[in-house]
């Protein structure tokens, strides 16, 4: 089991968001896809018997773009193959330039279980990461950062 991740949930309307700060770069998009799984189901209740290796390539330069790309492959992933997911550790992150033809890159293998109806909760169905009050940025103390989820 995983355990739950800190994070400050936000209230929008008819979405649910989280914000939160995170020491590095990799640890807020590991973060960010734990937070995610945890709104819809307690993360620290979801096995972790289930593994796949995920590729998601974003726009050079552009770490807004490759987080909610980051977000919807793991969403799609969730969806398709039934699972919940627990655990993300990203082998890679390439966050290239602003030149033409760079992109930016993570490759991660992640971990989860099927699920079992009978037995799991959904708390909220997610539908999508969206771009509204988006935020991927670098401070003092390390990286904030605020996604809102459709629902």
């Amino acid at each position: 089991m995983a355990e739950r991740p800190h994070y400050t949930e936000i209230d929008h309307t008819a979405d649910v968001g989280v914000e939160f700060c995170a020491h590095d770069l990799v640890s807020a998009f590991e973060r960010a896809a734990a937070c995610m799984f945890d709104l819809i189901s307690p993360l620290n209740e979801i096995g972790s018997g289930w593994s796949r290796r995920v590729a998601v390539e974003g726009r050079s330069g552009d770490l807004e773009h490759l987080m909610i790309r980051w977000l919807s492959e793991l969403l799609y992933m969730a969806t398709s193959e039934q699972v919940l997911l627990s655990r993300f550790r990203i082998e890679e992150l390439d966050v290239k330039g602003c030149g033409a033809g760079d992109g930016s890159r993570i490759v991660a293998l992640v971990h989860g279980e099927r699920i079992n109806a009978a037995c799991r909760t959904i708390r909220i169905e997610i539908k999508a990461p969206t771009y509204h009050y988006l935020r991927v940025e670098e401070t003092r103390e390390g990286w904030m950062v605020r996604v809102i989820f459709d629902t």
